[in-house]
């Protein structure tokens, strides 16, 4: 699903894939949630500045405050 979403895969495997979403509940869902999750991150390391974005750290301790888990 990662090449799906990074636009990586050939327009064969592409159409194969979405036929599969087409008919899979299940894969929509992990597929939405791997969206939502990557639209998240993107916006985190957006959130960094002038600074360039938030180091790799700063994600991820934004990530578990968000989870509620102080690490």
């Amino acid at each position: 699903m990662s090449d799906y979403l990074d636009g990586e895969l050939s327009r064969t495997l592409r159409a194969r894939m979405e036929r599969h979403l087409g008919e899979c509940h299940e894969c929509r869902r992990l597929l939405e949630g791997l969206r939502r999750t990557l639209s998240a991150l993107h916006r985190l390391a957006g959130a960094g500045g002038g600074s360039g974005g938030a180091n790799a750290v700063e994600i991820a301790a934004a990530v578990r405050l968000r989870l509620g888990d102080p690490g």
